[in-house]
């Protein structure tokens, strides 16, 4: 549980969660301008995780130049919304 936990509350896992409930789907660069977390490595390894986890999907764009898309999974969704919850409630 504490990973699991560890994962859900690290700096901008949150707010790049709600961000992709907004938006519904995000490049790279959309997400990282929102200034969730400071530094690029810092952010793609978030990005890495909340991947890792189920939370989102990513999705290569065959564009010039190529482009990264990520959008959240029913998972992520799930997530979403009892994150919104738990705003309300506070």
């Amino acid at each position: 549980m504490r990973n699991k936990a560890h994962i859900m509350f690290g700096k901008g896992v949150i707010e790049t969660i709600l961000y992709l409930k907004k938006m519904e789907k995000a490049g790279y660069y959309e997400l990282y301008k929102q200034g969730f977390v400071i530094s690029r490595q810092a952010f793609s390894n978030l990005l890495k995780l909340i991947e890792g986890q189920g939370i989102a999907d990513r999705k290569m764009i065959e564009n010039r130049p190529p482009r990264v898309e990520y959008s959240l999974t029913t998972k992520g969704k799930e997530i979403a919304m009892a994150l919104k919850h738990l705003e309300e409630i506070l």
